[in-house]
């Protein structure tokens, strides 16, 4: 079987293009002896004789002159996929492919992906924009690195670690604020018209040290489901500034309620708060592009929020 080394490759180059034993060995590191082997065994590995050769000079072969451009064509492959694997390594190009719940992915994310593109020009990026579940599961399907998400992976197929805890809103209209400022307890939400997300069930909060279903835990503490649910933060917004009842929301979807007439009322951290997570698939090693975006995430968590307990 022919194994050709690149540097024989190399060699067979250096002797092309100074005609010398002599200079091509000093080119190569090695003595002219040594040299002169390394061109038998190129040729021996051919089948065919590369270079004319006498006392004065060093030809190719027409067989020679076929090769050498073979052999400049698997050289320059090489360099350029030692070049791309350094810049690659470097971070100056590649792709990053993440997924982020969507009240972070417009509130937080922007941030940071400016400062991360103003880093890394060359990381083309790719982000899903979706709710915990659909997260995990394009994690799952090998469509993204990682996963940002307020729902912990499985541990059997994730690892798992909290970035940090953000507050509750409660948001309402005036008329039904229990109070003009201040935080709430949780068992301050008893009696009021609560209106649902669709994928309240899949939000979790921490309250009293354990985790919760946000749906059941406000209904357990005597909010009144009024039997309204909708898809998106900026059609909540809009039937609670209209008055038709209020909701519990993370503090990143917080932006949509800053509206007429709408009242925002933190949640005591004690009372109720909710964990964000970073996922990612057991066993799969950080890319560099990924390595440098968590580190980001890392070292800026959004305002407000906690470190994870």
């Amino acid at each position: 079987m022919i194994n050709i080394s690149v540097r024989l490759l190399q060699a067979f180059c250096a002797l092309e293009e100074s005609r010398q034993f002599t200079a091509a060995a000093k080119r190569c590191n090695v003595t002219q002896s040594a040299f002169s082997q390394m061109i038998g065994r190129l040729e021996d590995q051919v089948g065919m004789r590369l270079f004319d050769r006498d006392t004065r000079s060093v030809r190719l072969t027409a067989e020679g002159a076929l090769f050498s451009t073979k052999a400049h064509a698997i050289l320059d492959h090489i360099a350029r996929a030692l070049s791309e694997m350094h810049d690659y390594a470097n971070k100056r190009q590649g792709r990053l492919a993440l997924a982020m719940v969507p009240s972070l992915a417009g509130s937080w994310a922007p941030s940071l992906l400016d400062q991360y593109r103003g880093q890394f020009p060359g990381i083309a990026l790719e982000i899903s924009d979706t709710y915990s579940e659909r997260c995990l599961q394009l994690l799952r399907e090998n469509k993204v690195e990682f996963a940002v998400t307020a729902q912990p992976g499985n541990t059997g197929e994730f690892l798992t670690r909290t970035l940090f805890e953000e507050r509750f809103y409660l948001v309402c209209a005036k008329q039904h604020a229990p109070k003009p400022s201040g935080q709430i307890a949780l068992r301050e939400v008893r009696g009021l018209p609560i209106i649902n997300l669709v994928h309240t069930e899949g939000i979790r909060a921490v309250s009293a040290g354990q985790m919760h279903q946000l749906r059941p835990l406000l209904r357990t503490a005597g909010a009144h489901d009024v039997g309204i649910e909708v898809e998106h933060a900026a059609t909540l917004a809009g039937l609670v500034a209209q008055g038709l009842g209020c909701s519990v929301v993370p503090q990143s979807m917080t932006n949509h309620f800053k509206l007429p007439g709408v009242v925002l009322l933190p949640m005591s951290r004690a009372a109720l708060r909710r964990p964000i997570f970073l996922v990612r698939r057991h066993w799969d090693s950080v890319t560099p592009a990924a390595a440098a975006f968590i580190d980001l995430m890392t070292a800026n968590p959004p305002s407000g929020t906690f470190a994870a307990k």
